[in-house]
């Protein structure tokens, strides 16, 4: 099943609430996702990820991570096993490859896709690989090749989809983050100071907080973490394109 969270800002931010005390925040969707969890983030434009096979439910460090990082752009994971060991921390994601960062929500044909993988990217996987790995290697293969991000991500997924059932993923470069929407549940919300009127009482300290700093976000989420808020979800196919100025455009890539 797994659950995927993404953020990116325009300044950079701490993801406590969301993972910690929103109505159905991150950390209590690992209840029912117990095969690990990790944090994806960049540190002076660098990946850092760290990741366990414990569940983020019942983990310490989980609480201590979210209140120490902050970041202009997080992908966060829960897992759910259906490719590869359970409880392993080498399956855990996301996963980290040259400058990207991935998350997965689904299950893909990983020995079919893995035949397609050339040098370097069938090499060095950090995981087993399950298929999410794979998955991801093969969308960065596509995007160098074709040395275009949009039509690489585009190829790559009309690929996958051909006999997969979930290809939902998250993915950036440090400068954008890139939702994709297959199989399963995904939305998205602009969270903006100057939209107080529109928000619940859930949320509206968290936003006035912020709003003497400007600070502002597009979350992405499988499942929606707060009432009140406007949500929207990311339909099947369609690829959410978004940058730090928190200018985005949803497009359609596959059928």
């Amino acid at each position: 099943m797994c659950r995927l969270f993404g953020l990116i800002a325009n300044k950079e931010v701490d993801i406590k609430f969301s993972m910690l005390k929103a109505s159905n925040n991150f950390k209590s969707q690992a209840k029912n996702n117990p095969h690990g969890w990790g944090i994806g983030y960049y540190k002076n434009s660098k990946p850092v990820v760290e990741k366990h096979g414990e569940s983020a439910f019942y983990s310490n460090r989980f609480d201590e991570l979210v209140k120490e990082v902050k970041s202009k752009i997080f992908i966060a994971h829960v897992r759910y096993a259906s490719s590869g060991s359970a409880y392993s921390d080498k399956n855990a994601h996301p996963f980290v490859f040259k400058n990207w960062i991935f998350a997965h929500n689904g299950t893909i044909n990983k020995e079919r896709i893995l035949k397609l993988l050339k040098l370097p990217y069938n090499k060095n996987f950090t995981s087993e690989p399950i298929d999410s790995e794979i998955y991801f290697r093969y969308v960065i293969q596509c995007i160098e090749e074709n040395s275009d991000i949009y039509e690489g991500i585009k190829l790559a997924v009309n690929e996958v989809v051909r006999d997969s059932s979930g290809a939902n993923f998250l993915l950036s470069d440090g400068e954008k983050l890139y939702a994709f929407r297959l199989g399963k549940e995904l939305y998205y919300l602009l969270r903006d100071p100057t939209l107080l009127n529109v928000i619940s009482n859930e949320t509206k300290a968290l936003i006035e907080s912020k709003a003497p700093t400007n600070e502002k976000a597009i979350l992405i989420s499988s499942e929606k973490l707060t009432v009140g808020e406007s949500w929207k979800k990311i339909e099947d196919g369609y690829l959410l394109i978004c940058d730090e100025n928190l200018k985005f455009e949803e497009v359609k890539i596959c059928p």
